[in-house]
């Protein structure tokens, strides 16, 4: 049986290559993207399966039209893949109060006030299936990806949530944890700060970091997506790629080892 898929955005990155890749399998897309005519060329994949709608997810009333024309459309939705995001870089105090706001209404409220809107539909289906792109840095935090960072892990904060109080309506939530792959988020997508002259050691560190890692293939990463979303049981969690799941791990594996050499100390509270 097909399935509807409705994806934020999907004009470059991981949600384009979430359309692309699903044009193919017989499912039905709701591709969606701020600006439809960079997304228009989507819709001759394959014309009778993809439909295209404008959103914003800062704007609740496109989140709503979005959705209803899903529905109209094709009757039902299945899935819903919460990729629109984008990564603010910078160090904390360079930020501007407007860029801190804008980047939890992007990637936070932009992401609740999907789920919200969809939640009704998923609970009347007594089905369906939440994936939230969070990141690497939704788990651990480097310098210049401060506020990034707390947005995505409010993100996994919210969804671990989310999953345990919607599983009794038949509704499944997977957080997805990308590594660094070849899309826009280093370059397009990314929203600069005003940098400060007494950082400058540390964005050179970091650029030298950045240029010295592999890249992930994005279309290699969608795939391996799919095949969990399509799984008889996906998880909460899923790591994406090689720097994913082993700094994952290891991020998880320090945290586990601090709490062990404080433990004598913090017990003295009890």
């Amino acid at each position: 049986m097909s399935k509807v898929w409705l994806i934020t955005g999907t004009s470059t990155g991981f949600g384009r290559q979430f359309v692309e890749q699903l044009a193919s399998t017989g499912d039905q897309i709701v591709a969606t993207a701020r600006n439809v005519e960079a997304i228009a060329d989507l819709k001759e994949l394959a014309p009778d399966r993809i439909h295209i709608a404008p959103l914003d997810v800062t704007n609740k009333e496109q989140i709503q039209a979005a959705v209803q024309e899903a529905v109209d459309t094709f009757g039902r939705i299945d899935i819903v893949v919460n990729n629109a995001g984008y990564g603010l870089f910078g160090m904390l105090e360079e930020y501007t109060d407007e860029q801190i706001r804008h980047q939890f209404d992007v990637n936070v409220f932009g992401t609740l006030d999907v789920i919200r809107a969809t939640l009704p539909i998923f609970k009347q289906q007594q089905s369906g299936h939440y994936v939230n792109v969070s990141s690497i840095f939704g788990v651990w935090a480097v310098p210049a990806f401060s506020l990034y960072a707390a947005s995505k892990f409010a993100v996994e904060g919210f969804s671990e949530a989310m999953a345990a109080e919607l599983a009794a309506f038949g509704i499944k939530t997977t957080i997805v944890q990308p590594g660094v792959f070849q899309t826009e988020f280093m370059g397009t997508s990314r929203m600069l700060s005003d940098t400060k002259p007494e950082y400058a050691s540390v964005y050179e560190a970091f650029d030298k970091s950045y240029d010295s890692l592999k890249k992930g293939d994005q279309a290699k990463a969608v795939e391996a997506m799919i095949a969990m979303i399509n799984s008889e049981n996906p998880p909460l969690h899923f790591p994406v790629g090689s720097m994913a799941t082993y700094g994952i791990r290891n991020a998880l594996g320090k945290r586990v080892d601090e709490v062990v050499a404080w433990e004598k100390v913090s017990l003295l509270a009890d």
